[in-house]
């Protein structure tokens, strides 16, 4: 049992990165679906409507994201302009994510005609894996090394 719990502590950062990950994949995915459900009723071209609810549903997440991580995550004490600044490389790290989500997605639709449903869903876990990294390695950097 002490092992488990010595685990628990030595990874702290990573459990609660995947505890928020998983929660704002959720949220992401019931976004995503939400917003290309509502634009197929009021758009015609579907290359727009997928397009559009990926980047739409992409910026509600990393609002999301952002404060999961922030308060949680990497339990950052940041205000005022340090905050702003943390949160400009929180942004950036997430625009990284939000072009290669735009060319999975794409890619699988028009290349390997997967329904956009399916392809987010595939997207959303890898380019999770990928912001661990981004937001670990740059956004908190210097929250990660306090802890």
């Amino acid at each position: 049992m002490s092992l488990f719990v010595g685990l628990i502590q030595k990874y702290k950062t990573e459990i609660r990165f995947l505890i928020v990950g998983a929660w704002n994949t959720l949220f992401g995915i019931i976004v995503f679906i939400l917003l290309l459900n509502f634009l197929e009723r009021v758009l015609i071209n579907e290359r727009l409507i997928y397009l559009l609810s990926i980047f739409l549903s992409h910026f509600i997440a990393v609002l999301n994201a952002y404060i999961f991580h922030k308060f949680f995550t990497f339990q950052t004490k940041e205000k005022g302009i340090a905050a702003l600044h943390e949160f400009l490389r929180f942004s950036s790290s997430y625009l990284i994510t939000l072009i290669l989500n735009f060319v999975f997605i794409s890619f699988m639709v028009e290349f390997l005609e997967i329904q956009p449903e399916f392809s987010g869903a595939i997207s959303i876990p890898i380019c999770v894996v990928i912001t661990y990294f981004l937001l670990s390695k740059y956004s908190f950097k210097k929250a990660v090394k306090e802890q």
